[in-house]
């Protein structure tokens, strides 16, 4: 009798186990609605924070290159990053999540020479079976709190985020937005700007290894009628190597080349190149990580 009942708790145990794995995740925060777009479309493109160096031969022709100078150290839930720019100013943040308050990320930044721009930010997140919830705090002289909110599930959520100014005691922003996603399919429309800006993302991932996804992405300023359109494509060549590009209305046209040379180093390549002035040279850009 003693070993039934013992078999009975647990096969009581392991359908509560399967129950909790198949219990729906909530929705996604507001900061990750059209996510995936805008990382295909800008993430790994080499743009600020460089550090010039030029040179000039003897018959006059000269040469200049940029770098960007990083580093990275983590350890359990604590960061530390180093930047160092081309105007030798050096940027430093500290970040601590999780273990001071629950469900609570402390981030610091501290930039040198230029003092009077660090900050110390509290951020505190809360996901809930068909809400979540984040709420942004800056700790400083005048902090600005920044809110956000989303119900539904984790294939539609409705969302909102505001921003509220202590200094002065008015909403600097607010947004609004609907996200529908699926394995396949990731699309977002967001009414930012107080109402006067009009975002619409859609990507698509392709076949059953969604290896190649493609965006789009379209905005319209309605206080001037001006629209801007961006497309872009993703394609994984192999476990190493990724490929992709974008191309907006105002003929910019940006590659980028991923490889990874260690499971946690990769090295980017990068060009841009402007198709409505064919008399500039084309940027290029390379980037290397490396993860000790």
């Amino acid at each position: 009798m003693a070993n039934n009942s013992h078999q009975r708790k647990k096969k009581r145990s392991k359908t509560s186990k399967r129950h909790k794995q198949q219990e729906p995740a909530g929705p996604r925060r507001f900061s990750e609605f059209g996510k995936f777009a805008n990382d295909l479309l800008t993430k790994g493109y080499i743009h600020d924070q460089t550090l010039s160096i030029s040179t000039r031969s003897c018959n006059g022709v000269g040469r200049r290159s940029t770098a960007n100078v990083g580093a990275q150290y983590k350890y359990k839930n604590a960061a530390v990053e180093v930047n160092f720019d081309t105007k030798s100013s050096i940027a430093t943040t500290l970040s601590f999540g999780g273990e001071i308050l629950p469900s609570t990320n402390v981030n610091a930044s501290l930039r040198l020479p230029e003092y009077g721009s660090s900050q110390l930010n509290l951020k505190f997140q809360q996901s809930f079976r068909n809400a979540a919830l984040s709420i942004s705090v800056g700790l400083n002289q005048s902090p600005d709190i920044l809110l956000s909110a989303t119900i539904g599930t984790s294939s539609i959520a409705f969302g909102i985020e505001s921003k509220y100014k202590t200094t002065s005691r008015s909403f600097g922003r607010l947004d609004a937005g609907i996200s529908v996603t699926n394995p396949s399919r990731d699309a977002s429309i967001i009414l930012a700007e107080k109402g006067d800006l009009l975002r619409l993302a859609y990507a698509h991932r392709f076949g059953q290894s969604r290896k190649i996804s493609a965006v789009a992405e379209v905005t319209r300023r309605l206080s001037n009628n001006k629209n801007s359109l961006a497309v872009g494509v993703s394609c994984i060549a192999d476990k190493l190597t990724t490929v992709k590009a974008t191309l907006n209305n105002r003929g910019k046209l940006q590659a980028l080349l991923v490889h990874k040379i260690k499971p946690n180093s990769s090295l980017n390549i990068s060009a841009e190149f402007n198709m409505k002035a064919l008399d500039k040279i084309p940027r290029i850009g390379l980037a290397l990580a490396l993860r000790l």
